[in-house]
């Protein structure tokens, strides 16, 4: 979720506000770091901005994001709060009732609660080496994403809610509502809380920059988007119910937040169970966040779930199981040099239970990965980025553990002084072994985007 606010609001500091190119090796990699540099300032990502916020408001962006969509502090009290603008916390007795923020609310237009042209324009270009099958290339210019957003309150109550609309996603035309929710928020501004139910695009963990599905590169990391040989992958889009706290000091120094969701949980083929099912059992996910100032903070994930498996899908010995599921996460970032350097890592462990594909042996799938990011802020608005991944992942009977590894390098410009249009250029390798089939495989990427959002 992008959310667009201003400087001018009294909580926020003056100060803080796939288919590549063959790339040669012989090239060094700070080649690559100035031909970035140059290209994302003349050449104007997921869509994924939600600028009805700003309109609502008369604020620009860089309030609730360092670069939209990349949420900072403020961003996270924002959607914490039901959608609501936190007030200033000056001193401890001015903590307001989440009622008096709904009296404080705009009078509800379309144009205030609605973003229906949200879209990202881009090219990219890739090689993939796969072992044993040669290599092959692609490129494309394409209408990456359209989609379309609304988000806003009930008028005169408590109540919020949030929904998107993909209309266009990498390229396809393939209609998808990853969000539609409505919740219902109590408390005050330092101490609130809140509950949702429907359909929600999870964030991994919400208290800090390095848990955020969106980065300032264009993929996430590793992580994140890797797909387990038991087919479940964090980043993805539940029905569930949620209930979550959270806890502000004075001038919002330090913010505490908690948050439980119960989801349906996955399919056999890792997509979400967004209807009826015979598959009766529920997941959990927690999150526990710190946020302190300046821009900093650490968080904590845990899920636990099951779903059904099916192993030799097609063939003869096809069968199913019922694994549990288990990841475990700590995810921090640090902002530096006067807001100017954002140091982001996080370390993921998984543990899923397993069969073997041939002899239906019981025992274990295990993963260990994590990241290192720097993003540099050279100005408001315009950012350098690099990432390196590395994910380690384990089968019980396999012949040893595998690597898969990832780096990127980009830069990313906003285009507006509100920060509405966004261009990025970036460049990215990734290498591994699979975990269960042994075969190796590589791809270098280079990728240039803008994004509009009105």
């Amino acid at each position: 979720m992008a959310i667009a606010l201003q400087m001018a609001h009294p909580y926020l500091r003056p100060e803080a506000v796939k288919e590549p190119v063959v790339i040669s090796k012989s090239h060094p990699v700070f080649l690559l770091c100035i031909i970035a540099s140059i290209l994302a300032v003349i050449v104007p990502r997921q869509a994924s901005a939600v600028p009805q916020y700003a309109r609502r408001y008369k604020l620009n962006c860089y309030a609730c994001h360092t670069i939209a969509p990349i949420l900072n502090e403020q961003g996270y009290m924002f959607k914490r709060l039901g959608h609501h603008l936190p007030p200033s916390l000056e001193s401890p007795g001015k903590a307001e009732r989440i009622e008096a923020l709904v009296k404080k609310e705009p009078q509800w237009t379309l144009t205030n609660n609605a973003a229906l042209a949200v879209s990202d324009f881009n090219y990219s270009a890739q090689r993939t080496s796969q072992q044993g099958q040669g290599s092959t290339s692609t490129s494309a210019i394409q209408v990456g994403a359209w989609n379309a957003y609304f988000g806003g309150w009930i008028p005169d109550t408590n109540f919020f809610y949030y929904a998107e609309f993909d209309i266009v996603t990498g390229g396809q035309t393939n209609p998808n509502m990853p969000n539609a929710h409505i919740g219902y928020v109590g408390g005050t501004s330092r101490s609130s809380w809140y509950g949702i139910v429907g359909r929600e695009h999870l964030q991994v963990s919400e208290g800090t920059r390095a848990g955020q599905i969106y980065s300032l590169l264009p993929n996430s990391p590793l992580i994140f988007e890797n797909m387990s040989p038991t087919n479940f992958i964090l980043d993805q889009s539940p029905v569930n119910a949620e209930v979550g706290y959270t806890w502000a000091s004075s001038r919002y120094k330090e913010i505490f937040g908690v948050n439980m969701k119960v989801t349906n949980g996955d399919n056999a083929d890792g997509s979400e169970i967004l209807g009826t099912s015979n598959r009766n059992g529920k997941d959990l996910w927690m999150d526990a966040d710190w946020w302190y100032a300046p821009e900093s903070g650490v968080s904590f994930m845990a899920y636990d779930g099951r779903k059904n498996q099916i192993q030799n899908p097609g063939a003869a010995n096809q069968f199913t199981y019922y694994p549990q599921i288990r990841r475990e996460g700590v995810f921090a970032n640090y902002m530096v040099g006067r807001d100017k350097v954002d140091l982001l890592g996080g370390f993921l462990h998984g543990s899923d239970d397993w069969e073997d594909p041939t002899s239906q042996a019981p025992g274990r799938f295990t993963t260990a990965g994590g990241f290192g990011e720097v993003d540099y802020y050279l100005w408001r608005g315009f950012a350098l980025a690099s990432r390196y991944d590395l994910l380690r992942q384990k089968v019980t009977g396999g012949l040893r553990a595998t690597n898969q590894e990832q780096w990127q390098i980009g830069t990313e410009k906003a285009f507006t002084p509100s920060g509405n249009i966004v261009g990025r250029i970036a460049a990215g390798n990734s290498h591994g072994v699979d975990p269960v089939a042994f075969t190796g495989s590589a791809t270098r990427t280079l990728e240039a985007d803008i994004q509009f959002n009105f």
